[in-house]
């Protein structure tokens, strides 16, 4: 795991990081045979904070329609749904197959769920 910390003034809302970094171990980096790197990131970007988990594992393609497979898969919609609602945040996945696979949540600055700078109000 490897941490490229930029930024640090604000909060996304809870269990947004948990699944994405899960779901690149789980999915991507424990399912190739040489494992692989989970790399984090955050830094200031378009008027906001973007926060990006990106890792080396198998990837997948993203056009293919998810097998029904037993499991609820309510893990990035549940992601998508709290970054959309609690600070009108976004989240885009850009994978490949065998060449891993980039998350990258945007949130604006404005709509921060809490900056330093809100903290210093109270």
């Amino acid at each position: 795991m490897i941490f490229e910390i930029k930024e640090t003034d604000f909060q996304l809302p809870p269990l947004t990081l948990q699944p994405l970094v899960e779901n690149a171990v789980k999915h991507g980096i424990l399912k190739k045979m040489s494992g692989g790197t989970v790399v984090i990131r955050s830094e200031r970007s378009r008027g906001g904070f973007e926060v990006s988990i990106e890792d080396d594992g198998v990837g997948f393609d993203p056009k293919q329609k998810v097998e029904d497979d037993g499991r609820s898969h309510v893990g990035i919609i549940n992601v998508r749904e709290r970054l959309e609602k609690m600070c009108d945040g976004t989240l885009e996945i850009k994978s490949s197959p065998g060449h891993g696979t980039l998350c990258r949540i945007w949130i604006p600055e404005k709509k921060s769920m809490m900056t330093k700078k809100n903290d210093d109000k109270r």
